[in-house]
């Protein structure tokens, strides 16, 4: 396999691939954010998304994975340590990811149509999860009320990441 001399290159008398460099430092920030920044969710929610689009439109889904995974099990392993988090958080997170991989999976078809059709899918997938265990296990109705910022920070998220992934390989 030939690598081009734009990711992996020698520093220091260091052989450094710098594409597994920023994937590496993508799965950091996705740890990172909800640990460090916590709150507010429009905030954290919105860069988690960023992450998520960008690291899909440059790495395609199956290198994404760890970033689908680590926010939500850092914010609900966090949550439980500090006790800032009910035991609700457990049932909510497997939810969370599955909504991360479909917004993943239609970022990954690159157009406009499937970008808004991932927010989406993932916030409606969200309602219903968060309306069945409502009725199943009575989940608190906050989480089907807090939905609606699903969607708005998949759109932010999806959004500022398209442009910059866009403005970066000169895509117009």
């Amino acid at each position: 396999m030939r690598e081009t001399t734009t990711y992996k290159k020698e520093m220091l008398g260091l052989n450094i691939n710098f594409e597994t460099l920023e994937l590496y430092s993508l799965y950091l920030l996705s740890i990172l954010i909800p640990l460090l920044i916590g709150k507010p969710q429009l905030l954290v929610g919105s860069l988690v998304n960023f992450l998520i689009t960008y690291s899909t439109l440059k790495y395609k889904v199956t290198k994404t994975i760890p970033i689908l995974l680590l926010p939500s099990i850092t914010a609900t392993v966090t949550g439980l340590l500090f006790n800032g988090a009910t035991p609700f958080l457990l049932y909510v997170m497997p939810f969370i990811m599955i909504s991360n991989l479909i917004l993943s999976f239609f970022i990954n078809k690159r157009n406009n149509i499937s970008y808004a059709l991932g927010i989406v899918f993932k916030g409606l997938f969200l309602f219903v999860s968060y309306f069945t265990m409502n009725s199943l296990i009575g989940l608190p109705k906050i989480f089907i009320s807090s939905v609606y910022l699903q969607f708005v920070t998949a759109t932010i998220g999806v959004i500022c990441a398209v442009l910059v992934y866009n403005l970066e390989f000169k895509k117009h």
